[in-house]
């Protein structure tokens, strides 16, 4: 074989290797995939890449993530020690699109697991480069309840507590949602087994507290939950509510309702028909906690200095000063360099 096809073939491989290389997600998700060490956060977003009207962020976007943010107001009657009462909601949705599983991420006051520390949730996914953020579960509140795992590492195993007993949303390392309700370790190991464990996927992340609100469109009958059997969670009358919710692969939206006064809100059956009407592509929505616990944030204002440096401040977009610091996050953020 003479030099010069030999040369030929050789430039052919490295063209076919860099062509596979670029059409393949896997690959490409792999070079863009953030740390999978909870105390790092994301790459700072780009100031061309948001939208604002006023204040208020509408969408942001880049190579790696995109995120638009709708804001209504909801009129319904409150249930519960309010019954009766008309009011107008303040309510967001927000679509998150991002491009690699490591993007959808925890974070927690103080950097750390242990202890009970509490940080404005601003704060928290200020220092992480969060391009929308909201609350958590109480894992930290209660270090002795739940089955926890943030970015793949077990914090907490306590399924045997009988204090609580929770539908559980497992997040898997494909950045897929998951019910296991009434969970225990038995259960929750089960689940792995079978559908995980074959498909080379492991846990990313669990959430303790539910209840599962819409499974593919469809309301679920909240009072058949763990959380109703249970008593907790206010569940049977109006207060702040969020959500988190799979809309597709790599796909997301985050759901709050009641954040105009602390005596507004829905009660968690209104919460899940009104994600099943506004986002009938969930696949499934999970509910966290509620409450003075409610947060959402996101950069709300754009300062421009005098030498024409545009700076982002993120703040709670939710008005209701009722609110209260909280011990962990849940983050999207972006990959771009």
């Amino acid at each position: 074989m003479n030099r010069s096809l030999i040369r030929w073939i050789i430039v052919a491989l490295m063209a076919l290797c860099l062509i596979l290389t670029l059409s393949c997600p896997y690959v490409a998700g792999a070079e863009g995939a953030l740390s999978s060490v909870f105390t790092e956060g994301g790459k700072p977003t780009k100031p061309e890449g948001w939208v604002f009207e006023k204040k208020y962020p509408v969408s942001y976007e880049d190579s790696t993530i995109k995120v638009t943010f709708e804001k209504l107001t909801v009129p319904h009657t409150l249930t519960g020690p309010n019954q009766g009462k008309r009011v107008n909601d303040e309510a967001w949705i927000v679509r998150i699109k991002i491009s690699d599983p490591s993007q959808l991420r925890a974070a927690v006051a103080g950097d750390t697991y242990e202890g009970k520390h509490q940080f404005d949730a601003a704060e928290i996914a200020t220092s992480k480069n969060a391009v929308v953020a909201m609350n958590g579960d109480f894992f930290k509140y209660e270090n002795d309840v739940g089955y926890v795992v943030r970015h793949g590492e077990l914090v907490r195993d306590s399924t045997s507590n009988p204090r609580r007993v929770f539908d559980m949303l497992l997040i898997d390392s494909e950045g897929d949602f998951h019910a296991v309700y009434s969970a225990s370790t038995e259960s929750i190991n089960a689940y792995v087994e079978e559908n995980l464990t074959p498909l080379g996927r492991t846990v990313m992340h669990t959430y303790n507290i539910g209840p599962v609100l819409v499974v593919n469109g469809e309301a679920q009958d909240v009072s058949q939950s763990a959380a109703a059997r249970q008593g907790q969670y206010q569940w049977g009358y109006s207060i702040q509510r969020i959500a988190l919710v799979q809309t597709g692969p790599l796909e997301y939206a985050i759901v709050e309702d009641g954040m105009k006064s602390k005596t507004s809100g829905f009660s968690m059956q209104e919460f899940a028909d009104f994600i099943a009407e506004k986002i009938p592509d969930a696949i499934l929505a999970y509910n966290l906690d509620g409450g003075g616990s409610t947060n959402l944030t996101a950069p709300r204002k754009v300062t421009t200095k005098k030498d024409g440096t545009v700076l982002l401040v993120n703040e709670r977009l939710n008005r209701n000063n009722d609110l209260r610091p909280i011990t962990d996050i849940i983050y999207f953020a972006s990959a771009e360099d």
